[in-house]
């Protein structure tokens, strides 16, 4: 006697699982369809439109499912910059874990719950330190722009060829490529930046620590 396996249910945390794990397998965010996430969950695609409203709640789920994954409890009550950094880094890592969604997400309203939580830990943060109301918005901003363009558009992968590919023509970028590890270009460009971002951060602080 044979078994009929039992199909897991459809619910909100399975569909934002399924969307995800189809963004991180294809190569731009148009692999994600209705169609394509309902044979990944085993349904017909008109039944998903009971679950959900649509692909924009489908990529808010997506969404709300990678901030999740951002520990701000390292910046709880602190004045540590070094929180902030590590904040930082969980922030990257959860964006740079996922770069198709990733991109698909950076262009969206940040006025729900999942990503406002992100936004308060920060500014709770700025704001503890002493940095001035009028500064919070424009620093976080810069925090945001480090992240996530660290994240989404990885310097070094722009430059698919070796350093004698650009010889003729570029020869102080080969030799730059060359003197290079370039696995590491991306994370130390990071950690340079969120260095110039605490100097920054201590510059605005009132009163001058």
């Amino acid at each position: 006697m044979t078994t009929t396996p039992v199909r897991a249910a459809v619910t909100p945390a399975r569909i934002a699982e399924e969307a995800l794990a189809l963004l991180d397998e294809g190569p731009d965010e148009t692999v994600l369809t209705m169609r394509s996430l309902a044979a990944r969950l085993g349904v017909q695609a008109p039944s998903l439109y009971a679950h959900v409203s649509g692909m924009d709640e489908i990529h808010d789920l997506v969404h709300a499912l990678i901030n999740s994954t951002i520990d701000v409890s390292v910046v709880d009550g602190s004045v540590d910059p070094q929180d902030l950094v590590e904040l930082g880094r969980h922030y990257r890592h959860a964006y740079r874990s996922h770069r198709v969604a990733a991109s698909m997400i950076v262009s969206r309203s940040v006025n729900r719950e999942h990503a406002l939580r992100v936004y308060e830990a920060i500014a709770s943060f700025l704001t503890r330190y002493g940095v001035p109301a009028d500064r919070v918005m424009p620093l976080m901003a810069l925090f945001d722009n480090l992240v996530l363009g660290s994240a989404v558009e990885p310097f070094e992968a722009a430059f698919a060829g070796e350093p004698e590919d650009y010889a003729v023509g570029h020869p102080h970028l080969a030799q730059a490529l060359d003197a290079t590890a370039r696995d590491a270009v991306d994370d130390v460009a990071f950690e340079w930046g969120m260095s110039a971002y605490l100097d920054l951060m201590e510059s605005v602080t009132t009163p001058a620590r």
